[in-house]
């Protein structure tokens, strides 16, 4: 991958299908990290792009490695100014993700709401299970409109507890 941190510094005009290129590398690249947080890999407690490198070849986001895409079609990266070009769109994802994980709500949102999805199937499962019980019916029908509305709140409350814990034994 090119070096990216000494290119020229003037910003370098992309055509209308790179700038595209770049919103859904930006938004690939959201959800690949909501990803590797769901999986255990990245702590929701990580608040920048560079501490991403921690964990991960953060790099990767965003499809920026990808040879299988548009990418070598886009940005070719055979001269020097073809270089400056995607270094241009890879600052441009990687600051647009860095500042996404600065405000953290999205991404907190997001985990969250996954993690009170993963314990309502784990807890419904196991109940079940227990009871040998090969169908969701009544747990399908019991944890509609305001029985899964407490459900969600209460979890969500119990989620937001962990993270916060977790954020303030990373600040230490």
């Amino acid at each position: 991958m090119t070096n990216c941190d000494t290119m020229n510094e003037t910003a370098t005009k992309l055509t209308a299908e790179q700038e595209d290129f770049v919103a859904k590398a930006i938004e690939l690249g959201k959800a690949q990290i909501q990803q590797e947080i769901a999986s255990g890999r990245i702590p929701p407690t990580v608040k920048t792009f560079s501490a991403l490198h921690d964990f991960v070849d953060a790099n990767e986001f965003g499809g920026l490695c990808a040879d299988d895409s548009d990418l070598p079609r886009l940005f070719p990266r055979v001269t020097e100014s073809d270089a400056e070009v995607f270094c241009e769109a890879a600052n441009r994802v990687q600051q647009a993700l860095d500042q996404w994980l600065t405000s953290g709500m999205e991404k907190a949102g997001m985990l969250i709401s996954g993690l009170v999805e993963d314990a309502l199937h784990a807890a419904c499962l196991a109940v079940q299970e227990r009871l040998k019980i090969d169908y969701g019916d009544v747990a399908g029908v019991f944890f509609s409109g305001n029985q899964k509305e407490e459900f969600d709140a209460m979890f969500s409350r119990y989620a937001l507890c962990e993270i916060a814990m977790l954020a303030s034994s990373d600040d230490e």
